[in-house]
């Protein structure tokens, strides 16, 4: 949070420094337009992003409404706001976030991981997410976003990575070509460049090192929500989904030609359970691919917690009848990763 207020007073700094270029300064043109490139620069570095809703996947509550009943619930018992815009893609993932002028709200379902997930554990994943919305996450990730892309952006500003190796690969080709003073010119600026190269990575990983395990809590205190909301079972469920996700999405690939749309969740639930077998070792390859940089806990830690957590039964719960509703409602999505299986889409 610091280091975005210095990058925000930075760049108010800067904008007010080609203020005074431009109307109170009485140097040449051509002056004035040589000392506003710093500050240009400066300003792409630390511009806000704000994003902005989704145009295409937005699920309107004339459109699905047991489905936004049910997100209602869901947000009512997670004790936050319901979410402006509801939206549907075609992800493995869902999400829950702020974007635009005016900070709206946008939960987003990935309708392949959800016709993946047993229906009691579809309730833990909008919990979850949800639960981000609780604890007031996307808000604060909001906030520091100037700290947390400054140094990516100085890094693919200037190149990207392996800068030294750029910038000797560039003198080689400079002395081959050019004379000497404009080869040593050459030099001097691409190994500038190469040192704000390695200065953003170094601010970013020091950035990294105290918001990766920020985000990390982040996402217990979500799995939290979600186990009060849905109950461990169901949220135990979802994770043993996520782990096995790309392998059910593989099989369902072979299987795409021979079904459509409405059977891709029972032959989920059939991969689901032939694979089941699986979920030890995958759990165990999840701690070892999660680092002390990574976004999320391993599934295996965020599965670990709730186990120790004495079982419980979630405060909410969906009939059989009212899911048919919600299935109804999603019905064009069902056909929409149909396609998407079958490597084809649908024309609007």
């Amino acid at each position: 949070m610091a280091v975005s207020v210095v990058l925000a007073l930075l760049g108010l700094a800067a904008a007010g420094y080609l203020v005074w270029l431009v109307v109170a300064s009485d140097l040449p043109p051509g002056v004035r337009l040589a000392l506003a490139i710093p500050a240009v620069l400066v300003l792409l570095l630390v511009k806000p992003s704000f994003g902005r809703v989704p145009r295409y996947g937005v699920i309107t509550e004339r459109e699905a409404p047991q489905l936004h009943g049910l997100v209602r619930e869901v947000a009512d018992a997670a004790g936050t706001p319901v979410p402006d815009v509801i939206c549907a893609d075609l992800s493995l993932n869902a999400g829950v976030a702020r974007v635009g002028w005016r900070q709206r709200s946008v939960l987003v379902i990935g309708v392949p991981l959800w016709v993946m997930l047993p229906r009691p554990a579809r309730v833990s994943l909008l919990a979850h997410e949800l639960g981000h919305l609780a604890n007031g996450d996307p808000l604060r990730v909001r906030r520091t976003l100037p700290a947390r892309t400054f140094g990516i952006r100085a890094v693919a500003a200037t190149g990207g990575r392996s800068p030294w190796r750029r910038a000797v690969r560039a003198a080689n080709s400079l002395a081959e070509q050019r004379s000497g003073t404009i080869v040593l010119l050459g030099m001097v600026v691409h190994g500038l460049l190469a040192l704000v190269n390695v200065a953003g990575a170094t601010a970013q990983l020091l950035v990294d090192s105290v918001a990766m395990p920020d985000s990390r809590r982040a996402e217990y205190r979500a799995d939290l929500i979600a186990r009060r909301v849905a109950g461990s079972g169901p949220f135990l469920r979802s994770s043993e989904t996520v782990l096995l996700a790309g392998r059910i999405w593989q099989d369902l690939w072979h299987l795409a030609p021979r079904i459509d749309g409405e059977q891709l969740e029972p032959m989920a639930a059939e991969a689901r359970q032939r694979l089941a077998a699986h979920l030890p070792l995958a759990r165990q390859l999840t701690r070892r691919t999660t680092d002390l940089w990574s976004t999320h806990p391993s599934e295996d830690q965020r599965m670990r917690l709730i186990e120790a957590l004495p079982g419980i039964d979630g405060i909410l719960s969906v009939d059989d009848i009212r899911w048919a509703q919600i299935d109804t409602e999603l019905a064009p999505w069902r056909r929409a990763a149909h396609n998407a299986l079958l490597g084809t889409r649908d024309r609007f």
